[in-house]
């Protein structure tokens, strides 16, 4: 398999965008604050040919809010507009719209020990379940 022009700049500047976010302290989501699952969110996408590797046009956001993201403009205008690093106080709410068809766990939803953003029955931050018990 052959790698592309952009793959092989992204592979090049991600190393230093890594220590560029440890120098700087940011090593959790910048949105929810979650430690699990980092990856780099561009703006604009990586896929396009206007992409740029540097601090200013990258996030560091967890696998849970990179979807998110992604597909919402006005969201991610936020999310670049906010101070960087993470700050509760500042928090770009995701949650899932209660219409869904889904069952609540299923849905992106704050644990109800640690308060992370989880999908899951269980929190990948603390290890326990996220919702209440059913009553019985």
């Amino acid at each position: 398999m052959k790698i592309g022009k952009k793959t092989k700049a992204w592979l090049k500047e991600k190393p230093k965008l890594v220590q560029i976010y440890k120098a700087k302290g940011i090593t959790r989501c910048e949105n929810c604050g979650s430690r699990f699952g980092l990856d780099f969110h561009h703006r604009p996408s990586r896929a396009s040919q206007e992409a740029v590797h540097d601090f200013k046009h990258t996030r560091l956001i967890c696998l849970e809010c990179h979807p998110v993201f992604e597909y919402n403009d006005e969201l991610d205008r936020k999310l670049f507009a906010k101070p960087r690093g993470y700050n509760p106080k500042l928090k770009i709410e995701i949650m899932a719209k209660k219409e869904s068809n889904k069952p609540e766990w299923q849905r992106p939803h704050k644990c109800k020990h640690c308060g992370q953003i989880s999908s899951m029955l269980m929190c990948p931050a603390c290890g326990r379940m996220t919702i209440k018990e059913p009553k019985k």
